[in-house]
């Protein structure tokens, strides 16, 4: 299985491709071509050109929740892609936002002086309402090829959340992450996992693959894990909480597991230590296999 990191936060060794903030990747396996997310805007689409990687053979695109740096780049994608089937859980069109001060009043939130919008674009959205397949539950889009939606929540949810909000009734409320999937692909009787930014809590998302199909070991997960602050460097949770994360991401991966994005650096370095070479970073034009 051949994967490709479209675009990412950080610049890989191909100087001509342009990262940003959000994540895109390609994967290919076998004559099936996933494609998971779109970054913020059509910057990926433009890289996978520069690679000489053509979007209109990919089969399916899979938004992994319905957050700006993810699907930012859709209406790129359906001009270039006529003929994959999109996956979008349901919820992810809902209005969501960013704030740094999550708790104050809902009229300050309306201002928009410290909370922006971060979720999809609706014309786009509307526009393209043919491509999309909304759905509520786990489903197997193809043999060995899943996306499930019933995520338990047995382990801690990403601390970052707590910065990101929903807008009902033209109240602001915590994000539930209700609208985030995660992306299942079997390949010589292993899974591999992938996530978006795993709001869920990446350890809750590897439990979904294992309560579905306890027998199959998970060879690797890749995807941002949201250790970071909201559009920051500083970590979401404790050096302490991180490394023990890392080490219940070792006992439950057999191979390597690749992250980046919502990561962060500081995090990334921490759990390094308790992985060593298990663990590799994602970088905007970087391939790997898993």
């Amino acid at each position: 299985m051949k994967i490709t990191v479209l675009v990412e936060n950080s610049p890989g060794a191909k100087i001509e491709l342009e990262p940003e903030f959000g994540l895109s990747l390609l994967i290919e396996t076998g004559e099936r071509r996933i494609l998971l997310d779109t970054g913020a805007s059509g910057r990926f689409a433009i890289n996978a050109e520069k690679m000489g990687l053509d979007l209109e053979t990919v089969d399916w695109l899979v938004l992994s929740h319905g957050h700006y740096d993810h699907g930012g780049g859709l209406e790129a994608f359906f001009l270039r892609n006529q003929k994959a089937k999109a996956i979008f859980r349901r919820g992810a069109e809902r209005p969501f936002f960013g704030s740094l001060m999550p708790s104050m009043p809902d009229w300050l939130h309306r201002a928009g002086l410290l909370t922006r919008y971060i979720g999809l674009d609706a014309r786009i959205l509307s526009r393209f309402s043919d491509r999309i397949r909304w759905i509520e539950t786990d489903v197997e889009l193809a043999p060995g090829l899943r996306v499930l939606t019933a995520i338990p929540r047995l382990h801690a949810l990403a601390k970052g959340n707590h910065y990101l909000l929903i807008r009902r009734d033209n109240r602001f409320l915590p994000d539930d992450f209700s609208h985030e999937l995660l992306l299942v692909v079997e390949e010589k009787g292993e899974a591999v996992v992938f996530s978006g930014c795993a709001h869920n809590g990446i350890l809750n998302m590897l439990e979904a693959v294992r309560q579905n199909e306890p027998w199959r070991p998970i060879r690797s997960a890749i995807g941002g894990f949201h250790l970071n602050l909201p559009r920051s460097e500083k970590m979401s949770a404790s050096a302490r909480e991180i490394r023990e994360l890392a080490r219940e991401l070792g006992q439950r991966v057999t191979g390597e597991i690749h992250t980046g994005h919502c990561t962060g650096a500081e995090a990334f370095l921490i759990m390094k230590k308790e992985l060593g070479e298990r663990l590799q970073a994602m970088h905007t034009g970087i391939q790997f296999e898993a």
